[in-house]
């Protein structure tokens, strides 16, 4: 999406909106950019393309040219892949544990980071060293139940669990109080290897309302 540069606060509120990160975890795929812009019509906002292959960069520079959705850079590890991200275009970043050079790096560039955790200790961590979202990684290793016992010991952070999550579950997730949640397969199905891209929209839509539907206090 073009325009001013996406700040922490704009990342939190458009995931609150529209509450699902898509993640394509398979860069490489001559699809990539084509599934960005089907994610986005559909209506997800937020798409992660995890920087895991040689071509993962290339593949989120043409995603982000489809102006279709916000491109976060995911697996961001040190702060060299930081700048490389951002120059490639990255919207947001994601990182897969609390690493504080990136968080400082992104900081810097005024980069909103969802930043991987798990412990207690680590989700305070991440949230004094300026991250935007925290995301529960992996979710499945504690579930709904855990989850709802992090939403209640830091109400003023917003989680977003990721690993594992099915569409099956997503809604104890939500009902555990998920600010947001990213979902690979279940969005995306097999449209990296080859697939259709027409069944996208239809999961788009149909999870997106479970999401919706399923928070605290939601009638």
């Amino acid at each position: 999406m073009s325009g001013s540069r996406l700040t922490p606060v704009d990342l939190v509120r458009q995931l609150s909106a529209d509450p699902l990160i898509a993640m394509i975890t398979e860069p490489e795929s001559p699809a990539v950019p084509r599934v960005t812009e089907e994610l986005g019509k559909a209506g997800l906002r937020a798409v992660e393309i995890t920087l895991t292959s040689p071509n993962a960069l290339r593949a989120l520079s043409e995603s982000v040219a489809t102006e279709a959705t916000l491109v976060g850079a995911g697996t961001i590890r040190d702060a060299d892949t930081v700048k490389r991200a951002v120059d490639a275009g990255a919207h947001y970043l994601l990182t897969p544990g609390v690493i504080p050079e990136v968080l400082a790096a992104a900081g810097e560039l005024g980069v909103p980071v969802v930043c991987g955790a798990f412990t207690t200790t680590e989700v305070m961590e991440a949230h004094r060293l300026g991250a935007a979202l925290v995301k529960l990684f992996p979710a499945r290793m504690g579930g709904p139940a855990y989850l709802a016992s992090l939403t209640m010991a830091f109400p003023d952070i917003p989680i977003v669990p990721t690993g594992g999550i099915t569409a099956d579950d997503l809604a104890e997730y939500f009902a555990a109080g998920a600010h947001a949640a990213a979902l690979g397969r279940p969005l995306i199905g097999d449209s990296l290897r080859g697939g259709e891209l027409s069944g996208i929209r239809e999961r788009s839509h149909a999870l997106l309302e479970v999401a919706r539907s399923s928070r605290p206090g939601t009638p």
